[in-house]
């Protein structure tokens, strides 16, 4: 099940992008999003804190918060959890390789139909090599030679440079495959996120779907979940 704070928060992404909360008009106050969403204030906050992080929007004194529009962040700029869930393959341990029909899920986010062929690699991360922390699964619609070094293989191959990442936030009940990647004693909740890698023409290419252990102090903190 997706936090409400997710979900406020995803639903505000969704409206800058297609132009319903146009660029230099002042976002929705926080009592009328409340009201809204149904929800509480300290989730509205809680969203609109994720929001003015990742550049969608910003709060000018006197004002409010002035909607930016999509962000366009340098992959160097991004949050550090973000890079380093970009990058899984450069410093995880790689379980797998394969090519599947795109769910509904990853073919809405990669804008392909479903059922199209896709490229897959899931890598499992620990911290000091040792303690499961994630599960991270990379989808491409574009054939790899290797598992390593995606993003700079698809710049060289396809010509596709990273030009902004749009992270997603939730939570579900793993399944019990998953809990023994992790280490987990049993199936239970765990924190997801969906990156997806733009293009310069703001086409999806990447899709990074990661599972993330609510063991784990570091990511409990880093996403408060």
């Amino acid at each position: 099940m997706e936090p409400k704070y997710a979900a406020v928060l995803t639903t505000l992404q969704e409206r800058i992008a297609n132009g319903h909360l146009p660029a230099g008009t002042l976002l929705p106050s926080e009592s009328q999003l409340t009201r809204e969403f149904r929800t509480s204030r300290s989730t509205v906050v809680r969203a609109l804190r994720h929001l003015r992080h990742q550049g969608w929007v910003v709060g000018q004194q006197g004002k409010g918060r002035v909607i930016l529009g999509r962000p366009v962040t340098a992959l160097s700029a991004l949050p550090r959890r973000v890079q380093y869930l970009l990058q899984a393959d450069r410093h995880a341990e790689c379980l797998g390789v394969y090519r599947m029909p795109a769910t509904p899920r990853i073919a809405a986010t990669l804008c392909v139909n479903q059922g199209t062929d896709v490229f897959g690699a899931r890598y499992r991360l620990t911290t000091l090599g040792t303690t499961p922390m994630a599960l991270t699964t990379v989808f491409t619609a574009v054939r790899l030679p290797q598992e390593r070094d995606l993003l700079a293989q698809l710049e060289s191959t396809a010509g596709r440079r990273p030009h902004r990442v749009i992270e997603r936030l939730g939570a579900r009940l793993s399944t019990a495959a998953e809990a023994d990647a992790l280490s987990l004693p049993q199936p239970r909740s765990v924190a997801v996120a969906l990156l997806t890698v733009h293009d310069a023409g703001d086409r999806p290419y990447l899709v990074v779907d990661a599972i993330l252990s609510r063991e784990s102090a570091e990511l409990t903190e880093t996403y408060e979940i």
